[in-house]
């Protein structure tokens, strides 16, 4: 495939450290991002560190299914096709519950329904050799691996996109919408493989570990935001913590490498394939999901 690498949330963290990553190994660039000045500082930024690297830029949140469908007519009318997709840009809401412009739970229209809107009619004109790779996390399981993180808690994509009156808006409850949208990202990378690996196009869920410099407390009250700013030096060095770096080269390996398809249609951590919790695996979940955002972006359904 000769197409560009797409990031989604590409100016920071660990989209950016990962476009650097693909950017070093020849492949050509596609920045999804929400401040259009920005992604284009940091384009010009790869191009000088990287001399005939091509980087392109296109504007979208993913939390607006407007602004997604802009960026996929443009692509689509202009016959772009990604060679891959990185579906990395995502949130942790924990303060109350927050809605997107559509109406929407904030952090499961970021994390999982903009991605699904942007996926699925670009599938349809992806070839054989091209991958999807969704960003799920440990905080899925819940447990000590998660790092504090309660476990998710799967109800359906209706009630999980918009919460009934009466849904707890407190902390603890954030934080599980959180871990509910990264089972969801694993299972959407399990269902993705499943409809189009006959065509050639595959998919695959990372787990970029724990990582402290990205900042994943910045939604989080002005103490704990210091507290954790304090000790980012010391948490990277947890069993399961990562720096950014060295994750965005393993995602990189995994959205581009030809030895990285055997991991296909698996949960990969570092370069390795690993379990992921049992509720991923629920027969329908990744159908469910797959479906219900196609329902909630007013999508027409697709599969290969």
């Amino acid at each position: 495939m000769t197409g560009p690498v797409l990031i989604t949330g590409a100016t920071g963290g660990l989209g950016q450290a990962t476009a650097r990553a693909v950017a070093r190994e020849g492949h050509p660039l596609l920045l999804v991002v929400r401040d259009l000045d920005r992604g284009e500082a940091f384009a010009r930024t790869l191009r000088e560190s990287t001399p005939g690297i091509a980087v392109s830029v296109r504007r979208a949140d993913l939390a607006d299914l407007s602004s997604v469908r802009a960026l996929v007519d443009g692509l689509i009318r202009e016959e772009v096709v990604p060679r891959a997709v990185v579906c990395n840009a995502g949130l942790q809401v924990v303060d109350g519950i927050q809605w997107s412009p559509d109406g929407y739970e904030l952090t499961m229209a970021t994390n999982v329904l903009g991605h699904v809107a942007l996926l699925a009619p670009i599938l349809e004109h992806m070839g054989p050799g091209s991958r999807v790779v969704t960003i799920g996390s440990e905080t899925h399981r819940g447990g000590a691996k998660a790092f504090g993180f309660p476990a998710a808690r799967w109800t359906d994509m209706t009630a999980l996109l918009r919460p009934p009156p009466g849904t707890p808006s407190h902390q603890a409850a954030g934080r599980v919408r959180y871990s509910t949208s990264k089972l969801a990202c694993i299972a959407l990378a399990y269902e993705i493989d499943a409809r189009w690996r006959g065509r050639g196009v595959r998919a695959a869920a990372f787990d970029p570990g724990l990582m402290p410099e990205t900042g994943l407390a910045r939604e989080y009250p002005p103490a704990i935001r210091s507290a954790y700013a304090a000790l980012t030096p010391l948490l990277v060095w947890l069993p399961g913590a990562r720096r950014v770096t060295d994750s965005a080269v393993d995602l990189a390996w995994l959205a581009t490498a030809e030895e990285a398809e055997p991991l296909m249609g698996r949960y990969v951590s570092e370069r390795r394939a690993r379990d992921s919790s049992a509720a991923s695996h629920r027969a329908g979940l990744g159908a469910a999901i797959w479906d219900g955002c196609l329902a909630a972006a007013g999508v027409e359904p697709t599969g290969a």
